[in-house]
């Protein structure tokens, strides 16, 4: 465990509890995470998911405007209805995206779970997307691609990052818990 690996999850978990909570200022705490998790990612010859934090940064920086100015209810940022059409469009998306990178990785870097790193990668900027839309299902997607994160993390000795992760799962839980109870209260309860 590396001290930059153990300031980037305090950082990860401060920004994911602060968003599960609807609140804007979980988007910049989450860039300064993405911003270290990159150097973290990198030193673990994770290159997917090293460049997956540069994609990141640049969802944050979309989704701390758009929370900016998204409708607010006392509490937060309201949870917003999705199109049924457009979460499988971007599951599909994110599926071709993950073979892609997949078969990338396996022939042209040393990445030792190309297609793990892959799709774990691809699915998470689907999650990022949806949670920048405020869009509720985001969270079970952040508990499975979380509860595949703690795996891949103990194969490479990344104790601390797995350790973060399986916090995150129970952060995406609880956060997906918040967002129907207030998604019930406005109403939006077929979400």
């Amino acid at each position: 465990m590396s001290p930059l690996e153990a300031i980037a999850a305090l950082f990860t978990v401060a920004g994911i509890w602060l968003t599960g909570q609807r609140r804007v200022s979980g988007w910049p705490v989450s860039l300064i995470a993405a911003l270290l998790y990159l150097v973290v990612f990198a030193q673990a010859r994770l290159w997917a998911d090293s460049a997956l934090q540069l994609a990141f940064c640049a969802f944050l920086l979309r989704g701390w405007y758009a929370w900016s100015h998204a409708p607010r209810e006392q509490t937060g940022v309201r949870v917003a209805s999705p199109r049924h059409t457009a979460l499988e469009r971007d599951i599909l998306a994110g599926l071709i995206a993950s073979a892609a990178l997949g078969y990338g990785l396996a022939h042209w870097t040393d990445d030792p779970a190309p297609f793990t790193d892959a799709a774990l990668s691809a699915l998470s900027l689907v999650a990022q997307i949806w949670t920048a839309r405020r869009i509720m299902l985001c969270w079970p997607l952040w508990v499975a691609i979380d509860t595949a994160y703690v795996a891949l993390f103990l194969t490479r000795s990344l104790w601390v990052s797995a350790g973060l992760y399986a916090i995150l799962v129970g952060l995406a839980a609880n956060a997906w818990y918040h967002w129907r109870s207030t998604a019930r209260g406005a109403g939006l309860d077929k979400i």
